[in-house]
């Protein structure tokens, strides 16, 4: 018990200090172009470098978090009839998550989160880099640190119990990562979307389907 305690911790502490290490390679993507402009090509060049660095470490010890877990129930699967009918479902559900945002701002119900707010005003400043960090590396470094690390930090991922835990810290975490408790109605909205990212890779058990749903729901917020 005692050693399991401090494993889910040791992890916690892990993930905790890679998310630093995301905001910092994105924060290095940007600097570039805050100084003075960049051509298409070194903003790409830059972009693969440190991003690949990052996914790159990131996914390595995503593997060995796997490897430690008995019986492994997580890897690859095909898609199947099954899981193409649940991303149909996943879809839908952050299309309605994305026009109750929507509606919720339109009304002023809700102020923009200021996450969305400072994307809009990066976009401004610097948009090729911006494109780069939302649509290409958001999303496997935010699904590597949220669902395949995070979810992996509490054991015994094979029973149902621990994954809805697992799940329900990944999606908290990741709205608090996204806006603060002082923005309820805006945090309410990524721990959804947290919710729906989480529940895909409990489900299917391959954070593949996980990054290709993130990137779709960051390509049409930046761009529809």
């Amino acid at each position: 018990m005692r050693h399991q305690i401090g494993r889910t911790v040791g992890r916690l502490l892990i993930v905790g200090g890679l998310f630093i290490l995301y905001q910092l390679v994105a924060a290095f993507v940007l600097a570039p172009n805050l100084i003075r402009p960049q051509t298409a090509l070194a903003n790409a060049v830059w972009f693969t470098v440190l991003f690949g660095g990052l996914l790159l470490a990131v996914w390595q010890i995503y593997q060995r978090f796997l490897k430690t877990e008995s019986p492994q129930v997580y890897g690859l699967r095909r898609l199947d009839w099954p899981v193409a009918r649940y991303m149909a479902l996943m879809v839908a559900a952050l299309v309605l998550i994305q026009v109750v945002s929507s509606l919720l701002v339109s009304w002023q119900v809700t102020p923009e989160a200021e996450n969305q707010t400072d994307l809009i005003k990066m976009m401004q400043q610097s948009p090729l880099p911006m494109v780069l960090i939302t649509v290409v590396g958001a999303p496997p470094a935010e699904e590597l640190l949220f669902r395949g690390l995070l979810m992996h930090c509490l054991p015994h991922q094979d029973r149902v119990g621990w994954r809805v835990a697992s799940s329900i810290l990944s999606a908290l975490l990741f709205g608090l990562a996204h806006t603060g408790f002082d923005d309820p109605l805006n945090l309410a909205i990524y721990v959804a979307m947290g919710g729906v990212f989480a529940a895909t890779y409990a489900y299917t058990r391959d954070l593949r389907y996980d990054v290709g749903l993130h990137f779709l729901n960051n390509f049409v917020a930046l761009f529809l």
